[in-house]
């Protein structure tokens, strides 16, 4: 605010101030009604809107400048995160895509069975590959992350059978054995960001679990509706709500956040015009349900 809105409010708040102590002593009888008292109030009237205008449309230009610097702010930063992108969809590209594929390829030509048995390779070269096709497939939900850096860019999305797509993502994963997969329908998805986000939930359900076998399954609810039940320590659809928001933890916990987050999940499902709510079972564990109907 500056000085100048300052003393305009000032300035108001001292007229109608003086107006409503004058007003008010004439309603009671403390003073007398005296003459040309309509005129006193018709002047306090007029006297009180210039200060008031001018510190309002003050007021409003500051907003109007804070805006403008936030937006500024935004676009500044978003030059970087562009740049990033770039980097991670062009850069990166090459060497997960071609030069160690090729390496491990031109590794694999050049030793035999027996020097590979001889050097005790087999583990390490096991290890080297599971680690290329996972980073991999962590680059193509990078790649899709940052597409939707891009302004007015939409998901390009295939259709898929949501199991065979989410086993497959889960393979390398270490548990696979405790998630089971029913059978799921064919869904328009984008399907690195899908997976992503499933995955996501997935692991928040064993994640958030004091039970000792810890347990995921997946099936469909209805025609429209994919549940992912746990049987974890539960969560409400008022709790859900509050943790979607970005940053969000309950309070008291010990698990340190490493994933997305859950408010990311919901956005890239709602990406897919997907919505997300929760339901807290009555024994143990909570219920997400993600209608895959498309909304308009």
């Amino acid at each position: 605010m500056t000085k100048k809105s300052k003393y305009c409010l000032i300035v108001a708040l001292f007229i109608m101030t003086t107006f409503f102590i004058t007003k008010t002593l004439v309603v009671f009888g403390l003073i007398s009604h005296f003459y040309g008292i309509e005129i006193y109030e018709y002047g306090c009237f007029l006297a009180f809107c210039p200060p008031f205008y001018i510190f309002v449309k003050d007021y409003l230009s500051q907003l109007k400048k804070v805006h403008q610097e936030t937006v500024d702010q935004l676009q500044y930063k978003n030059t970087y995160l562009e740049h990033a992108a770039k980097i991670l969809r062009h850069d990166m590209h090459s060497g997960i895509n071609v030069y160690i594929p090729r390496g491990v390829s031109a590794l694999e030509r050049r030793l035999d069975k027996e020097t590979i048995a001889k050097l005790k390779l087999e583990a390490p070269l096991k290890l080297l590959k599971e680690g290329l096709i996972h980073t991999q497939k962590i680059y193509k939900g990078v790649y899709e992350f940052t597409n939707l850096v891009k302004q007015g860019t939409q998901l390009v999305m295939t259709e898929c059978n949501l199991r065979d797509i989410l086993i497959a993502y889960l393979e390398t994963t270490a548990y696979k054995e405790q998630v089971i997969i029913d059978m799921l329908p064919n869904v328009l998805v984008n399907e690195p960001l899908f997976c992503t986000a499933i995955d996501n939930l997935i692991r928040n359900g064993l994640k958030y679990n004091d039970n000792q076998n810890k347990m995921v399954v997946i099936f469909m609810l209805d025609d429209n509706t994919m549940a992912i039940q746990d049987n974890g320590r539960g969560m409400n659809q008022e709790e859900f709500l509050l943790f979607s928001k970005n940053n969000m933890r309950r309070e008291n916990q010990k698990e340190k956040g490493s994933g997305l987050g859950l408010g990311i999940c919901v956005a890239i499902l709602k990406e897919h015009g997907f919505d997300v709510s929760c339901e807290k079972l009555e024994e143990e564990g909570s219920m997400l349900k993600i209608n895959l109907k498309k909304e308009n």
